[in-house]
């Protein structure tokens, strides 16, 4: 039903259970500004909750995105650090033939 919310199971589980209780009388009895606002409250931990949900799940596709460009860019640079290798050898062998 409800979520933690800024990791208080005391916060949570009061207002859990007083919008409830708020929710329950809503057709029976007049609600007060005091209801309202724990109603309002109550909607509020619940986006945030989604909210940090969202994010988390954002996030973790931009860090697999950045994993992916990381190899992407490790696997350029070791290329280039063969070819630039393989050149130096030919060169160097080139010259030590042409000193001979």
């Amino acid at each position: 039903m409800g979520h933690i919310v800024f990791e208080n199971q005391l916060f949570d589980h009061w207002l859990n259970q007083k919008s409830q209780e708020i929710l329950s009388k809503m057709d029976k009895e007049k609600v007060t500004t005091e209801d309202m606002l724990i109603l309002t409250l109550k909607a509020l931990t619940n986006h945030f909750h989604h909210m940090d949900v969202e994010f988390r799940d954002e996030f973790k596709k931009i860090d697999s995105k950045f994993e992916i460009l990381d190899k992407n860019i490790s696997a350029k640079f070791e290329e280039a650090e063969n070819k630039t290798n393989h050149r130096f050898d030919r060169l160097y062998t080139t010259l030590m033939w042409d000193l001979a």
